[in-house]
């Protein structure tokens, strides 16, 4: 059924259509209104011809359709995804089967005519045939380089409703960001206990079409996902001819509110259930670095040498999980030590700076360092060493940001 709808689509053409017109008038003229004759070498070599074109071109087009497909796979499948290849693979093959049976049909015909009708007349209409054989082989390649064939793809699967005149107006970069913002929602959500290449080069498509039956949360979505995509795909390349659909906008809302709910959900259950448990943490590793000092007997008032280090190693010590990673000091980029989640984004969930500062500058220093990384991570602390008390005073914000403090000594 597929195939004979394709090929009554690619039969009905405009192209061909006018092909078919132009050859039916150019046969009633010849057959008419002008007289003309044939020797019997010629009907003869006419009916050969044509067997031996049609045979010729039947043998070049898989060839040629071999190239297409190799090219399809090396060159666009980053530029578009999987359902739009597969639909261009399964367009040019029927295509290319629809001018296999045709010029099949025309060459059984040239040999019933041996025994039915060889004659003049009959020859001219296997000419006529065998140039419409010919049109419909040059319609099949000029539809595989067609640049306008993509294009129809993705409207006819972007089905958008009427957009309302009066929608809200958004733009295709705050679509496309939003959109973006879902998908690294989706793959942080997949890839929290699972590996992370399993979604590093996957488009969202592929992530909704083969992995939603392992994830309800995603199949349970999976109408509202595929017409974000096919409604994304064709605005990047139909956007002169696109309007961006704020409901389909509002779906992505929707759906990005919900998967970044379930990754916080996540971080709650699996790592840091909230600021108090890294408190408790922190404060631990602190007085074990307290203790140790003891024990060295450090002078109270020196600034022990490589306390910073010593403090982030023991860090690295308590904070250990299959979750997240840590980095610090060199390898790190904007605290001292830094818990990174282990899923695709890498989410920046804990920052810990070190220092030893005069107290009466801590509050203002610490505030600087909490409005200046607020955004880049989940928690923030600052934990600073006063050398004459031989104690840590620790700053952190709660999750309403409120700016507390403890002192561990």
């Amino acid at each position: 059924m597929t195939f004979l709808k394709n090929a009554l689509k690619f039969l009905a053409s405009i192209y061909n259509l006018i092909q078919m017109i132009v050859l039916i008038v150019l046969f009633f003229l010849f057959r008419f209104v002008f007289t003309f004759s044939l020797e019997p070498a010629n009907v003869t070599w006419i009916y050969a011809s044509s067997m031996q074109t049609l045979a010729a071109l039947i043998a070049l087009l898989p060839i040629s359709y071999g190239y297409y497909i190799n090219n399809l796979d090396n060159e666009k499948k980053d530029n578009y995804d999987t359902y739009i290849i597969e639909r261009l693979k399964s367009d040019v093959y029927h295509n290319m089967m629809t001018v296999i049976v045709y010029s099949l049909i025309v060459i059984v015909i040239n040999l019933l005519s041996f025994f039915l009708s060889y004659d003049a007349s009959f020859s001219f209409v296997i000419a006529l045939l065998t140039i419409e054989g010919i049109g419909l082989i040059s319609l099949y390649i000029y539809r595989l380089f067609d640049p306008n064939r993509v294009k129809e793809i993705l409207k006819e699967f972007d089905k958008s409703d009427q957009v309302d005149p009066n929608q809200q107006v958004i733009s295709l970069d705050t679509f496309i960001t939003q959109y973006l913002e879902l998908e690294t929602a989706v793959k942080d959500f997949i890839s929290n206990e699972n590996d992370n290449e399993l979604v590093d080069t996957l488009p969202l498509y592929d992530i909704v079409d083969n992995l939603s039956k392992d994830f309800p949360e995603i199949n349970e979505h999976f109408d509202t996902f595929k017409e974000i995509i096919f409604h994304r795909n064709n605005l990047i390349h139909n956007y002169t001819e696109t309007v961006v659909d704020y409901s389909k906008y509002a779906k992505i809302l929707e759906l990005k509110d919900l998967f970044e709910k379930q990754n916080s959900m996540f971080i709650q259950k699996k790592i840091f259930g909230n600021v108090v448990k890294i408190k408790s943490t922190v404060e631990t590793c602190l007085k074990e670095y307290l203790l140790d000092m003891q024990n060295d007997n450090v002078d109270i008032g020196n600034i022990p040498d490589d306390f910073k280090e010593d403090i982030i190693s023991l860090l690295h010590s308590y904070f250990i999980s299959d979750y997240y990673f840590t980095n610090s000091l060199d390898d790190a980029q904007d605290a001292d030590f830094e818990v990174i989640q282990n899923n695709y984004s890498e989410r920046k969930l804990l920052g810990i700076d070190v220092k030893s500062i005069q107290p009466k500058n801590l509050r203002s220093i610490a505030n600087a360092y909490f409005n200046r990384l607020d955004q880049r991570f989940l928690y923030l602390f600052l934990i600073d060493f006063d050398p004459a008390e031989n104690r840590f005073i620790v700053m952190y914000k709660t999750k309403d940001k409120e700016l507390r403090s403890i002192v561990v000594q």
